[in-house]
C-alpha cells in the first residue's frame, strides 16, 4: 500500500493529518520533531529512503509567531531551513512535497482575500521564515504545493479557539480583537 509521509506529526496540524489519513484507510506514517528533524539534510534523505513514500506533507514548524521576534535563528531552522532540506531530498526521491505555510506571508493590508499571485510582504520574523521557506522549497521541488494556513485550531496544542473557552470559563467579559479576519 501507498504510504504518505507527515512531518511534524505531533502538531496541530501534522496529528490530524496522520489520525483523518488512517481514519480513512490511507498508509500514513507520522513522524515528529524528536523523530525527524527536518533541518537535518541527511536525516531527511534517510527517512525518505525508508518510508518510500508517494509524497511527503510537511507539517513541521516554528509556530510561536510572537517568540519568532526572539528566536529568529530556531524560527529559520524550522520555517526555511527544514522545507528546504525536505523539497531536495522529495526531488532527488522523485516525490511530491506538500508544504504548509501560513497568511503571514502577506502584510494584511490588502481589503480582499489573498491570492496565490499575490506579492508577498511579511510584516515578522515568522512570516519571513515562512516566505524563505516557500522560496527554497519552488526553487528545489518542481513537484511541491504550498498550501498556506490561517486560524488553524484543533483539540491539541495552544491556538484561539481553547484560549477563549478557557478565557469564558475565567472571566465575565472577554475582550478580543475586531481587525482580525481569517
Amino acid at each position: 500500500m501507498p504510504v504518505v509521509l507527515v512531518t511534524g506529526a505531533k502538531g496541530q496540524v501534522g496529528r490530524e493529518l496522520v489520525r483523518r489519513g488512517a481514519a480513512h484507510g490511507l498508509a500514513v506514517t507520522g513522524r515528529t520533531r524528536q523523530e525527524l528533524d527536518v533541518a537535518d539534510a541527511a536525516a531527511v534523505r534517510a527517512a525518505i529512503e525508508e518510508v518510500r513514500p508517494v509524497c511527503v506533507l510537511n507539517a513541521a514548524a516554528y509556530t510561536a509567531v510572537d517568540r519568532a521576534e526572539t528566536e529568529a535563528a530556531a524560527a529559520r531552522t524550522a520555517n526555511a531551513a527544514g522545507p528546504e532540506a525536505l523539497a531536495r531530498a522529495c526531488q532527488a526521491a522523485g516525490v511530491p512535497l506538500f508544504h504548509l505555510s501560513t497568511d503571514y506571508v502577506f502584510d494584511g493590508a490588502k481589503k480582499t482575500a489573498w491570492r496565490e499571485e499575490d506579492a508577498t510582504s511579511p510584516l515578522g520574523v515568522y512570516g519571513r521564515t515562512k516566505e524563505e521557506g516557500e522560496r527554497l522549497v519552488r526553487a528545489a521541488c518542481p513537484r511541491h504545493l504550498i498550501i498556506r494556513v490561517s486560524w488553524v485550531f484543533s483539540a491539541h496544542g495552544h491556538n484561539f479557539v481553547k484560549t477563549m473557552l478557557r478565557l469564558a470559563k475565567e472571566r465575565d467579559e472577554v475582550r478580543v480583537v475586531a481587525d482580525q479576519h481569517g
